[in-house]
């Protein structure tokens, strides 16, 4: 008996620590506006917040582009971005969140990365994430 119990126990850490590794999303970033930057980012649980990395290839140096959370895909963005996150800056942003992977992945949403503030209206990369998880 005391086996069974130990193997439940066992499996029941490895079941959860497979849940917790599933639930990381990773998002593709293609470039756009014939930008070249293309990349990733990987949306991460942390209970009701989510982290969010993006990594960008062929970004200006020293250039902060902005980047956000928008509802809608990249071929028909709302307008008004849902979160804000950390401008890209030398390649890489890291923002966390005040909002649940799964309020996240509830709606059609995208991640969009802007050239810089002073040209917010082009945008350089974005990704889908996918709904529905």
């Amino acid at each position: 008996m005391r086996k069974q119990v130990v193997a439940l126990l066992f499996s029941g850490l490895f079941a959860n620590a497979a849940l917790a590794a599933h639930d990381v999303v990773t998002v593709k970033l293609d470039a756009q506006n014939d930008s070249g930057q293309t990349g990733t980012a990987t949306l991460t649980p942390e209970g009701d917040k989510t982290r969010v990395v993006i990594e960008l290839s062929n970004g200006p140096k020293g250039v902060a582009q902005p980047a956000h959370i928008h509802l809608g895909t990249c071929d028909k963005l709302d307008k008004a971005p849902k979160w804000k996150l950390e401008a890209v800056k030398d390649g890489k942003s890291v923002t966390v969140i005040p909002a649940s992977l799964k309020t996240i992945l509830k709606d059609r949403t995208a991640i969009n990365v802007h050239k810089s503030a002073a040209e917010i209206q082009v945008y350089v990369s974005c990704g889908n994430i996918a709904a529905g998880m």
